[in-house]
């Protein structure tokens, strides 16, 4: 009897006990051995890893931008202010 799942089984025979199907994502397979697999393995967490790390680096990025966009407007905003206090003290002078 071969197991299928937790509770079922039915009657076969097993052949090439040490290859397995890996799941890849997004529905690919892999068919590897034993040894193999734990290198997919390894590489699919490092690869996750290295996701995560560029996800933070995006965060990271978009709130530089919104703080330079502050400060632009915040620039913007005393630019007009200065250029109307440079104009009446040089029309005062």
């Amino acid at each position: 009897m071969v197991p299928l799942g937790k509770a079922a089984f039915f009657p076969g025979r097993l052949i090439h006990t040490s290859e397995f199907l890996v799941l890849l994502g997004e529905s690919y397979y892999a068919q590897r051995a034993a040894k193999q697999t734990t290198v997919v393995k390894q590489t699919i967490e490092s690869l996750k890893r290295r996701g995560n790390v560029s996800e933070f680096q995006v965060e990271s990025v978009k709130a530089l931008m919104q703080d330079l966009k502050a400060e632009a407007s915040f620039f913007d905003a005393t630019d007009s202010e200065a250029a109307v206090c440079l104009y009446v003290l040089s029309y005062g002078g």
